[in-house]
């Protein structure tokens, strides 16, 4: 009897959890655990499976999902399970019990690297690998999407949709184990999350993430425009210097006349008045007549 019911505690604890789902999040990034939505099992439990093999607690199913006492900062009570920000600590496997049903859920956080790529220029997505008589296929995946795949047995690759004849490696990736990626002719569609790895035996190595952006061409028509508008200075306008000039003169034959009706008022009162006296029309500038009144001389105070 003690070894049967032995035997069957080993049967529940080695049970095969149903169904099984891959995560891959960058770490600070949202994660959200999709299964926990489609359960609506009120009771029903998320729990994270630490190294040791003890599990913690992330959220039980009310009304809503609610967080667990280690999760309150970082969840809200929502209808599926959503880690506001995720950390390396997050990664590992994950038990969703619902109902009599068990699901498994594996998460793995990544640290990635990021980029910022010209429209139109050649992104390269650095990847290292042992090659020397390894198995496997070396994958890219944009978004879940496959994008470039290379069996490291046979040599032969194949392109996702939207990649075609423009992603490559180096011909002599075999003999020194570099996989680097170069995708051509980068477009605005092809930002988002690369996520780089090794497949063998149906498990993933090597995972490795990079967050790829695109930038404006640096040949852009807004950017050629923006070179072309320049500061030009603009030439002197021909008829504001003439009324200028025109202002100048009038100036200096006023005072010119003025400075000869004071300095020599004989010769210039009598061309300036002969104008009128001649018949000719008056000029204003017409002085008064001179007079050759004697200055008396002063001599000891008396005149």
């Amino acid at each position: 009897m003690a070894a049967l019911t032995l035997r069957a505690l080993l049967l529940i604890v080695h049970l095969p959890l149903v169904g099984g789902l891959t995560l891959d999040t960058i770490s600070g990034d949202p994660v959200q655990f999709p299964e926990t939505e489609q359960c609506r099992e009120r009771g029903a439990t998320l729990q994270h499976t630490l190294t040791g093999g003890s599990s913690q607690a992330v959220a039980r199913l009310e009304d809503v999902w609610k967080p667990a006492a280690g999760y309150k900062d970082r969840m809200s009570p929502n209808e599926s399970v959503v880690l506001n920000r995720s950390n390396i600590n997050d990664q590992g496997l994950y038990g969703l019990t619902c109902g009599s049903e068990e699901k498994r859920i594996h998460l793995n956080v990544i640290t990635s690297s990021e980029k910022s790529v010209p429209e139109g220029q050649a992104a390269g997505f650095t990847f290292h690998y042992f090659t020397a008589g390894e198995l496997g296929r070396y994958r890219v995946e944009r978004n879940t999407q496959l994008v470039f795949e290379l069996d490291l047995s046979s040599g032969s690759t194949s392109q996702g949709s939207g990649f075609e004849n423009r992603t490559s490696v180096a011909p002599h990736w075999r003999s020194d184990g570099d996989l680097t990626l170069t995708l051509q002719g980068v477009k605005p569609e092809d930002r988002g999350d690369y996520f780089l790895y090794v497949l063998k035996d149906r498990q993933r190595g090597h995972l490795q993430a990079v967050r790829m952006r695109v930038s404006p061409a640096l040949n852009a028509p807004e950017e050629r425009n923006r070179e072309q508008i320049t500061c030009t200075p603009q030439p002197p306008c021909k008829e504001k210097t003439a009324l200028i000039c025109v202002s100048v003169a009038a100036v200096l034959l006023i005072a010119g006349a003025f400075y000869c009706g004071q300095k020599m008022p004989r010769i210039c009162g009598s061309k300036v008045s002969g104008g009128a006296a001649a018949g000719g029309a008056p000029t204003g500038l017409e002085m008064p007549p001179y007079t050759d009144t004697p200055v008396p001389v002063v001599v000891n105070g008396h005149a």
